[in-house]
């Protein structure tokens, strides 16, 4: 039996966009986010390798993960009702997202959401876009392997 984690992966992150408030849901955020995950991990591991603090497929860092609370989901009562929907436990964040795909869907999301750059369209411009404003100049990503990783999504 040969079953699609990619499929299934895309159908989670399209069901948990369109519970989020706000028109979180859009096909370039679906994309991004999909994509995002492929260059992250391939959906392959929820903690960092080599001991890092990232965690869940999309490798959300602990401080990214209580700065985008304090920050931006504090302030937004409704987002932060819908992240306790989707099983957010404000006292150990951390498990929550860490064993929960919808959690680290919204995460994502919501990182890209601070941006006030509209997300692009095409890999290329997505790639891009991932190395500025999720891996960034620090990261160890490029635009290339962003590419290479999605270049046979589906």
């Amino acid at each position: 039996m040969n079953i699609d984690f990619r499929k299934i992966m895309s159908n989670l992150i399209y069901n948990t966009l369109l519970k989020m408030p706000g028109g979180y849901y859009t096909d370039e955020a679906h994309k991004m986010v999909f994509r995002t995950g492929m260059a992250e991990t391939k959906y392959k591991t929820i903690k960092q390798y080599n001991g890092g603090p990232a965690i869940g497929f999309f490798q959300i860092e602990p401080d990214t993960l209580n700065d985008t609370m304090k920050n931006y989901v504090k302030y937004r009562p409704s987002l932060l009702d819908c992240l306790k929907k989707l099983g957010l436990n404000e006292d150990d964040m951390e498990y929550s997202v860490l064993t929960n795909i919808a959690l680290q869907i919204a995460f994502c999301r919501i990182h890209y959401r601070r941006n006030p750059y509209k997300i692009p369209g095409t890999l290329e411009e997505q790639g891009k876009y991932w190395k500025e404003h999720y891996n960034t100049k620090l990261g160890k990503g490029t635009v290339r392997h962003f590419i290479e990783s999605n270049t046979n999504e589906q």
